[in-house]
């Protein structure tokens, strides 16, 4: 292809084999792409007039004009020393697997797969652990290949770990596996939450009756509502705390011989906002009164629900029967539940009640409600 170029006044004409002239106005340059994958080779440039000749493009960005394989829309995660995406680097995206390095036959220690040339190898891993909680956060690989030996401790101190993931690793009461506290705003346990309670709940004369606004409990058809002592016979309103628990904790709601046959009532909890929650979870400790043996009639009956607006969900019923081998006493069961469906700007729980329909049936106790973001412990 013969070429010439030339200004007469503006315009600039290119010379196109022996017989044909283009006029145009501005040159550009492009690049010759002979693998066809839409990239040029800087190294070969055109200077053109109008769209691009078969075989250019405008750009620069092949690294290898030679496989069409090799381009910045390339993917370099094999182990082969290419750069097949044209950034500088070879095989960055090889993919860092796990794989055992056996100090003896049964004991391995932990480590990851890395590319070396054309190689994979194993290497250990190992993550630095600043304030010797036994989890690490800083991830680095051991030099030489097959070894389990960690490496030099830095001189500032700390140790090397073969587990990982510390959010915080500068305090060693934070790590993974860690308690969570409740309500302090810190995540203790590097899980994303902070041990948020939403709720909590111990249907004492405080909350019921002259506590905060916040934390009364409203009470509904509360006709013969009354607290029960886990095993004894004496029967309290809502006005009474009733603390003859195992763990001296005030119990909620007591049924069967306190309260009056036919009668049904409920009690609703606070509204609260658990929008952002990214689960809740539901921990309370049920009692449960067993019927003594040969009466008859229908058990009372306690039911949780979760009020969302005009919206009630039933999670749960308690109806027990008479004693059984297995459990022919009164006992503690503790309920986890998580409510992953029931977050939102007005969530409410509400306990409702049976008493049944005869005399001298055992009831139910609810002692210890907490709402929250996951499972935690009150601060020491």
């Amino acid at each position: 292809m013969g070429m010439a170029a030339g200004l007469l006044g503006c315009e600039t004409f290119i010379s196109l084999g022996e017989d044909y002239t283009q006029q145009c106005t501005t040159l550009t340059t492009v690049y010759r792409d002979a693998d066809k994958d839409g990239e040029g080779n800087k190294h070969e440039p055109l200077t053109w007039c109008g769209d691009p000749p078969p075989a250019y493009v405008t750009n620069t960005l092949d690294c290898d004009d030679e496989n069409a394989e090799v381009n910045t829309r390339g993917i370099d995660d094999q182990c082969d020393g290419i750069d097949q995406d044209c950034d500088g680097k070879t095989d960055e995206d090889f993919p860092r697997l796990d794989c055992p390095i056996f100090i003896d036959r049964q004991t391995p220690c932990q480590g990851r797969t890395a590319c070396v040339g054309e190689d994979v190898l194993c290497f250990a891993l190992y993550y630095y652990d600043a304030d010797e909680d036994g989890v690490g956060s800083t991830p680095r690989l051991v030099e030489e290949p097959g070894s389990c030996a960690p490496p030099p401790v830095p001189l500032g101190g700390g140790a090397w770990v073969q587990e990982g993931n510390d959010c915080d690793d500068a305090n060693p009461s934070i790590h993974p596996g860690a308690r969570e506290i409740c309500d302090d705003g810190v995540d203790q346990n590097c899980n994303g939450t902070v041990g948020k309670v939403y709720l909590r709940q111990t249907f004492s004369q405080s909350v019921l009756n002259t506590g905060a606004a916040a934390e009364r409990w409203s009470s509904g058809t509360n006709s013969g509502f009354v607290q029960a002592t886990p095993g004894g016979v004496e029967c309290n309103g809502p006005e009474d705390d009733v603390t003859g628990t195992d763990d001296g904790n005030v119990v909620g709601v007591g049924l069967g011989a306190c309260v009056p046959v036919g009668t049904s009532g409920e009690l609703e909890s606070p509204v609260v906002d658990t929008t952002g929650a990214p689960k809740l979870w539901l921990h309370f400790q049920q009692w449960i009164d067993f019927t003594p043996a040969g009466t008859l009639g229908a058990p009372p009956a306690l039911t949780l629900s979760v009020q969302q607006g005009p919206q009630r969900t039933t999670l749960l019923s308690l109806v027990k029967p008479g004693p059984t081998e297995a459990q022919p006493v009164p006992g503690w069961d503790e309920v986890k539940r998580e409510l992953d469906a029931f977050t939102g700007p007005a969530t409410s729980l509400v306990w409702s009640y049976e008493s049944g329909d005869a005399a001298g049936w055992g009831g139910y106790a609810i002692d210890d409600v907490l709402l929250v973001d996951e499972s935690c412990v009150d601060a020491p």
